[in-house]
């Protein structure tokens, strides 16, 4: 196996793992992480919670440029002033 995912690692791909667009080494990396790191079930946890609340307040409506970057960039941003590395 790799090296052991970090928690930053981690978290940039929790969208991507929510939405079902992972698969091999990168997966299974994230499994295993989440099987040994409390805070980031937290936050993926979170994450699923935001992906819900967006989902259902979503409109046919296109989002303003960059929103979604900025949203994801916000969330990144969150967990690293937690100090997480």
């Amino acid at each position: 196996m790799s090296k052991p995912m970090t928690c930053e690692q981690a978290v940039r791909l929790f969208f991507s793992y929510i939405d079902r667009a992972l698969a091999g080494e990168k997966l299974e990396n994230l499994q295993h992480h989440l099987e040994a790191c409390i805070d980031c079930c937290d936050r993926l946890q979170f994450s699923r919670q935001i992906e819900t609340f967006v989902r259902d307040r979503v409109t046919d409506e296109p989002l303003p440029d960059g929103l979604e970057g900025r949203l994801r960039d916000r969330l990144r941003t969150r967990g690293s002033t937690r100090g997480e590395s």
